[in-house]
């Protein structure tokens, strides 16, 4: 855990906002009733298809098997031809099953709308055929059959007012232009004078049938469309949230300049793993380094250069803590610290000198040192952590053996110390 991980702005924060502010729009202008921008509306379709295939399939599984009952009109009115108009309703229906069962499953299931309206106009088709199986007067009964199938329309396209509309006015227009193709009756009864003289009305009835559907399913759909662009909202809002409680959390332990921890969480990291090394008997290990000559850096070429000298350490010594319970953070100027749990001291001393090393061939000119470039000098302790006792003496510890590393020259390790190391 070289560094703490926090989300650039312009790649999280950024499209949350603009997705809240485009749906706060549509509220505002009351356009959530309508269609939405592309990438909402393909969210709200999808989200739309869900209810239909948690909830719908009910109510046109329903319908079904409605319409395979009423497959007895077949056998009361049909005559000879019962036994085939009873065939065609069973091999239609029970091909609409499959398809309601096998539809969701697949690809297909993006389609449900077009889907739903070929198969609602499939059975009206059926009827239509029916009509022309069966004699006058008892093919009237089919004929009134066409409202049954009006009324499944709305309910099973109730939440698509465009669906609805098309499947209701495609199912009308085709009634009309067969009922005006049906042969004349050479000699009409009562019964067919009746039936011709009603036919105005019932089709007036029709489409105010259709007109109040509409309007139904246009309520249902605009309050769906308000319905979700309201918890798209508090979805947003949360998940904003969310993203700007974590990055004050890591704000709060993260160095401003560096991108490293800062003193406050490694801190709070040396009692955990204080305690946690202190039951498993494990070592524990702290690397403190301290840029050589810092001040007379700052003083020499500013400290505007002095921040981008020290970002560049803390870069390179970073890239040294590859393990996740490895810390490395600012501990205070341009001081340094890395945490290493579970370390013994001959490991932390030969990772000390490689990061020495490493840092001094980054060869970043320093005219004000012996060394002619930015180096540092690192301290080393270990302790197997005593319940009893606090990390103090640790941080203590490697303090001393940094300073030792100072008097000798800089640009050196230090990992002589008092007892209790290993």
């Amino acid at each position: 855990m070289p560094k703490p991980s926090i989300p650039q702005e312009s790649n999280t924060l950024g499209p949350l906002e603009t997705q809240i502010n485009t749906l706060s729009g549509l509220v505002e202008k009351g356009r959530a009733r309508s269609r939405f921008p592309a990438r909402f509306e393909a969210e709200f379709v999808n989200h739309r298809l869900n209810q239909v295939l948690n909830q719908d399939l009910r109510i046109i599984a329903a319908g079904l098997i409605v319409f395979l009952v009423f497959g007895w009109a077949d056998f009361y009115f049909g005559g000879s031809r019962s036994a085939f108009m009873v065939s065609a309703r069973m091999l239609l229906t029970g091909g609409l099953f499959i398809a309601l069962f096998f539809i969701p499953r697949s690809r297909l299931r993006y389609q449900g709308y077009p889907l739903l309206v070929v198969g609602i106009y499939t059975c009206m088709l059926l009827l239509c055929w029916n009509i022309t199986q069966i004699k006058v007067p008892l093919a009237y009964f089919y004929h009134s059959g066409m409202i049954p199938m009006q009324v499944f329309a709305l309910l099973a396209l109730r939440s698509n007012y465009r669906a609805m509309l098309a499947c209701s006015f495609l199912m009308l227009f085709t009634y009309v232009i067969f009922v005006v193709m049906l042969p004349p009756v050479d000699s009409p009864d009562e019964i067919d004078r009746m039936a011709y003289a009603i036919l105005p009305f019932y089709l007036l009835f029709w489409l105010t049938l259709i007109a109040m559907g509409g309007y139904l399913s246009f309520i249902i759909e605009s309050g769906s469309r308000t319905d979700f662009v309201k918890n798209r909202l508090l979805a947003l809002e949360a998940e904003r949230l969310q993203y700007l409680g974590r990055k004050l959390q890591q704000l709060s332990v993260t160095d401003r300049l560096t991108g490293l921890f800062n003193r406050r969480y490694v801190e709070e990291r040396l009692t955990d793993e204080w305690r946690r090394c202190s039951r498993s008997q494990e070592p524990l290990s702290v690397l403190m380094l301290d840029v050589d000559s810092f001040k007379l850096y700052n003083d020499f070429y500013g400290h505007q250069q002095g921040d981008v000298c020290l970002k560049s350490v803390a870069t390179r010594m970073a890239d040294f803590c590859r393990r996740p319970g490895d810390v490395c953070a600012r501990f205070g100027g341009e001081e340094f610290l890395i945490l290493l749990p579970e370390t013994h001291k001959d490991k932390a001393c030969e990772l000390a000198q490689d990061i020495c090393n490493a840092v001094a061939a980054m060869a970043l000119p320093h005219s004000q040192s012996e060394h002619g470039v930015v180096t540092v000098s690192m301290g080393v302790a270990t302790y197997v952590p005593d319940p009893a006792t606090g990390y103090e003496s640790l941080l203590r510890e490697a303090d001393v053996a940094l300073y030792r590393a100072k008097d000798r020259g800089r640009n050196q390790v230090c990992c002589e110390g008092a007892g209790g190391q290993i």
